[in-house]
């Protein structure tokens, strides 16, 4: 039996007690840093977030604003100043400096951002200090709109956001004086949207990411081009039929680093190709690929260390995300972090030996941390989410097994508190989204949740996931549901096989996004579960490719278009299949969702309704994608989830 001790079950009120960091910076001189800390406020159903400073040796954190509307807090080159964005009255955004105390804040300007999803999901830096500390640049969108306008003419393929219709505005670049004395001056012009900017070293230029291939809403050809300051004069530096994101200076300004696929067929969200760190001299010459012998997806923002010489990012591999190093002139790659963790938010000091960043794993949220550039020499920063010490969390239980075909999973199994393996457990198989992107070593609520109220929960990344290698991610492409359905029901399999205290008679299923494309299609497969949760799913690919903002999704996963795929968008489609369904399914779904439009929930449940099967659909008409914009409806739908599971799973545990 497990030993608690003290401690008490997690709940789901506890959900609004987490809090997460984002947004840090580092002082040039590696001594401070400061960041975001993210907040519920349960009474105005509210996300807030306020910056905070700590030194990167320790002590204790200060709060630098209150007001919990703040975003992007960045370190002018001097480390006197810092530079941060509040959301302010009429939707608009203030650029505004404080000092490190928090005290003489200065307005320096207020502009407008565009809500299109620019055809990508990863934007990286959008207000930066120019190395000089005469200028900030920032992205911003200068073009009137009528947001209450009751008729919409549409002329652009993507005229949807992830959450709600996009404004369809262009986003350029803007540089301001810091001294707030005179307006902005915009740098780049045109039917093109910028972001992730990045100053030269001399102050003289700015990178950044476009497409300008004219067709930006029909593909992801994204490059790298410059700015010049002072002429606006701009040039390209990339030229690949790929995408490329997180543009970074080298110290000396010879060479730019950045993360970059190299298919033209690449989707502007979930996609199987996995990207690789790159460095190109900075007139554009000899892009190499630094990081082609890892076979691992490589994530963003990228670090130069002070000397030049390394690039620092992290990585997804086999449930962890570690902190790694690779040098500009090849060698290979240096995994600097081996725990079973998922680190995140790295950034180094531009003149110090120092870096800080946040990890997270399965039984600890996140907190912020520094260390040496080799990883050694931690020290942890924050306490933001010391309560859980008082709560019981399990640290779930790694798999691994054989699909009938010859590839090998990773899985975990989450447990109740005060387990006794000689009972048996209702179960659930949580199925991540994705297909791409990965579950494994860190913490994760809806893992957490359900072992709390009773379950054991099984989890895994099915084929298709990243962490394994471009191979491993590549093996859903045109087989969509397919490999991943059996990769799913085998480890099941294999964990009722092994573990006695897993009740076949009580198993449950649920997943969100593509988790919930795939708890649709298995319902359709079978019905030894007694239950299923499908949130924020997928039911029709024809209509997830034309009514969602992320129509080249679909085009990616079956390699190639509806009218040429037409048997394939059918056969993987579980609304062809619904008649089959006799498992209870509860759908939660948001109405503002365009990344899987609520259509895709009205439709399986109409579906399941004509033929008899108990289901319930819950809206939740002032969310979006994952029901993650407003607090309590977070709360809501996982207390439905359990709820429903509780109905059909529950009973008193027996004996093996």
């Amino acid at each position: 039996m497990t030993a608690t001790g003290n401690k008490r079950a997690l709940t789901v009120d506890d959900l609004a007690k987490l809090r997460s960091i984002g947004d840090v910076s580092i002082s040039p001189n590696g001594r401070k840093v400061v960041y975001i800390v993210k907040t519920t406020n349960l009474d105005e159903n509210k996300r807030e977030a306020d910056i905070y400073a700590v030194e990167t040796y320790g002590g204790e954190p200060v709060r630098l604003t209150d007001d919990g509307k703040n975003s992007l807090p960045t370190w002018s080159p001097d480390g006197k100043r810092i530079a941060f964005v509040q959301s302010v009255d009429g939707g608009k955004k203030r650029i505004t400096t404080m000092d490190p105390e928090g005290k003489n804040r200065r307005k320096i300007w207020d502009y407008e951002m565009s809500n299109a999803s620019l055809g990508v999901s990863t934007v990286g830096e959008t207000l930066q200090w120019s190395p000089d500390g005469s200028d900030l640049a920032f992205l911003a969108t200068l073009e009137p709109h009528d947001k209450d306008a009751k008729i919409k003419v549409i002329t652009r393929a993507q005229y949807k956001a992830f959450y709600g219709n996009s404004d369809m505005r262009r986003r350029h670049i803007f540089v301001v004086s810091p001294l707030g004395v005179e307006p902005p001056r915009q740098l780049t012009f045109g039917d093109y949207d910028e972001h992730s900017i990045a100053w030269s070293p001399d102050s003289r230029e700015i990178a950044f990411v476009s497409n300008r291939t004219g067709d930006a809403d029909l593909n992801m050809h994204l490059d790298i081009y410059a700015v010049d300051v002072a002429s606006g004069e701009t040039r390209r530096i990339t030229e690949s039929v790929g995408a490329e994101y997180y543009p970074a200076w080298s110290p000396d300004g010879k060479t730019i680093s950045y993360t970059a696929t190299t298919r033209g067929n690449t989707s502007n969200e979930s996609t199987p190709e996995e990207r690789h760190v790159w460095v190109v001299g900075a007139d554009g010459d000899d892009p190499r690929d630094l990081t082609s012998d890892f076979d691992r997806a490589c994530r963003g923002p990228l670090n130069w260390t002070p000397d030049g010489e390394r690039i620092i990012f992290t990585a997804s591999d086999r449930g962890r995300i570690p902190i790694c190093s690779a040098s500009q002139d090849g060698g290979g790659v240096e995994v600097l972090t081996g725990a079973d963790r998922g680190y995140g938010n790295v950034r180094l000091a531009r003149d110090a030996d120092r870096m800080v960043y946040t990890h997270t794993d399965p039984v600890t949220p996140e907190e912020l941390y520094s260390s040496d550039l080799d990883g050694n020499g931690e020290v942890k920063l924050t306490e933001i989410n010391s309560f859980i010490e008082d709560v019981y969390l399990d640290w779930p239980e790694e798999f691994t097994f054989k699909t009938g075909d010859g590839l090998e999973i990773q899985g975990w199994i989450y447990k109740p508190m005060d387990f006794d393996p000689s009972k048996r457990y209702p179960t659930l198989l949580n199925i991540k989204g994705g297909p791409s992107g990965m579950r494994g070593y860190t913490f994760y609520t809806g893992l957490q949740l359900p072992p709390a109220y009773g379950y054991v929960q099984v989890g895994i990344n099915y084929r298709g996931s990243s962490g394994y290698g471009q191979a491993f991610s590549d093996a859903v492409v045109g087989d969509m549901l397919g490999g991943e359905y059996r990769d799913n029901i085998e480890a099941l399999d294999h964990v009722i096989t092994t573990r006695s205290y897993v009740d076949p008679e009580r198993l449950g299923v649920w997943g969100g996004s593509y988790g919930g494309y795939l708890t649709n299609w298995i319902v359709t497969q079978t019905d030894r579960f007694k239950a299923a949760v499908s949130i924020s799913s997928i039911s029709n690919l024809f209509t997830q490719w034309g009514a969602s903002a992320l129509a080249s999704w679909v085009e990616v996963e079956i390699d190639g278009t509806p009218w040429e795929k037409m048997d394939l968008m059918l056969g993987q489609s579980p609304i062809m299949q619904a008649d089959k369904v006799r498992t209870p399914v509860l759908f939660l779904h948001g109405e503002r969702d365009y990344d899987t439009p609520i259509v895709e929930a009205e439709q399986m449940f109409l579906a399941l309704k004509k033929h008899g099967v108990e289901t319930t659909m819950v809206r939740y008409v002032e969310d979006g994608h994952g029901i993650r914009m407003k607090p309590r409806n977070q709360l809501d739908y996982m207390r439905r989830a359990i709820a429903w599971f509780d109905a059909y799973l529950k009973g008193s545990t027996s004996s093996t």
